[in-house]
């Protein structure tokens, strides 16, 4: 796995979890708790923002990879 696609990965894995955070806010505004899922809402909307914001400098850090080198990344 090269660094570009696991942090591609990780970035998109946030945005699963932005949509299943939202997907609660929807069910707490289904039962009628109207101001905790303007809570949850609102959380949601400042993490995908922060995600957004982290995806186009992710973009940018990538620009400026040499494009031929897919050598796998490793933990040390």
């Amino acid at each position: 796995m090269t660094p570009a696609s696991r942090l591609l990965f990780w970035i998109k894995a946030a945005f699963v979890g932005d949509a299943a955070i939202a997907a609660f806010g929807g069910i707490l505004l289904a039962i009628g708790s109207e101001t905790a899922a303007l809570a949850v809402f609102a959380f949601v909307l400042v993490r995908a923002a922060l995600g957004v914001a982290a995806l186009l400098i992710a973009i940018r850090a990538l620009e400026r990879r040499d494009p031929n080198d897919d050598r796998p990344s490793s933990v040390r």
